[in-house]
């Protein structure tokens, strides 16, 4: 009796290590940006910070472009494409994507970021991450920011 109990739980434990989170399933596809608060601190290494907040249809009139959309693809590869108010490509980043827990790495040649990834309601994650959003050489800048799963 001893034996089949130890068996089951070897069977568990392993079944547990191999499986992947149920994110994985969930985040494959293309997300559009929603909203966002970023908060910049020390902008350019000065003393200065700044807040960005965009609301919910205010993406198009605050940044002079359209959402960013990203698409996950089950080969752990990423794909972020930028367009303007005309809806012409004027930039894309990719890399590669894969979860520790409830954080999402993602790796590029521009770099690599965590963000911690909440499921919300109505196809809707939040992206929380501390980021070189200025390029002045510090992640101290604050994302927050909810995408829509298209």
């Amino acid at each position: 009796m001893k034996a089949i109990y130890s068996f089951v739980c070897l069977a568990c434990l392993l079944a547990s290590c191999t499986s992947q989170p149920d994110n994985y399933e969930l985040i494959e596809g293309e997300w559009r940006n929603v909203s966002l608060q970023l908060i910049q601190h020390t902008i350019a290494n000065s003393s200065a910070d700044s807040t960005l907040t965009i609301k919910n249809g205010d993406w198009d009139s605050v940044l002079q472009m359209r959402p960013i959309r990203t698409t996950f693809n089950s080969d752990g590869t990423y794909m972020s494409r930028y367009y303007n108010l005309s809806d012409s490509l004027i930039f894309e980043s990719g890399g590669h994507w894969h979860f520790i827990g409830d954080s999402l790495y993602l790796s590029s040649d521009e770099g690599d970021n965590s963000y911690l990834f909440q499921l919300l309601e109505n196809n809707q994650a939040r992206f929380v991450s501390r980021l070189d959003w200025d390029n002045d050489g510090h992640p101290d800048d604050e994302y927050d920011g909810i995408q829509q799963k298209q």
